[in-house]
């Protein structure tokens, strides 16, 4: 089987939400970039070459796919950012929130994937009895 890339990677990781706009490919792998060295932390390490975007081998499907929930939780917390910096206009008798409950939405999605993210991590490590 052929090395995985980072194209397959980031193909799992765009198929997992629907954006109006294009994210752009350098921002996708700084956040492969992150997700490779925390898969390495937290189970194993992954050799990765950022000259080729290969990975030394074929890696697993459920690999692939955490490793592209770790980049949509980067994503998410850009996106809590970005609701977070919009504008409020609070006054004496007149409040202005842009937002219509974003911030909430954004932040819950956000735990959301970090606690899948979590989940898919603790169910790859290994038990103490293998």
């Amino acid at each position: 089987m052929p090395n995985t890339t980072a194209a397959e990677v980031i193909a799992s990781f765009e198929s997992s939400f629907q954006d109006k706009c294009v994210i752009p490919i350098e921002l996708e792998l700084l956040w492969l970039r992150k997700a490779v060295a925390q898969y390495g932390v937290e189970i194993c390490e992954l050799n990765y070459n950022q000259e080729t975007s290969e990975f030394s081998t074929s890696i697993n499907p459920y690999i692939i796919d955490t490793l592209a929930q770790m980049m949509k939780v980067y994503y998410q917390e850009r996106e809590v950012s970005k609701v977070n910096k919009r504008v409020s206009i609070v006054g004496k008798d007149l409040s202005i929130d842009g937002n219509n409950g974003s911030k909430t939405a954004a932040k819950n999605e956000l735990d959301y994937n970090a606690a899948k993210m979590s989940d898919m991590v603790f169910n790859q490590k290994h038990t103490a009895y293998n």
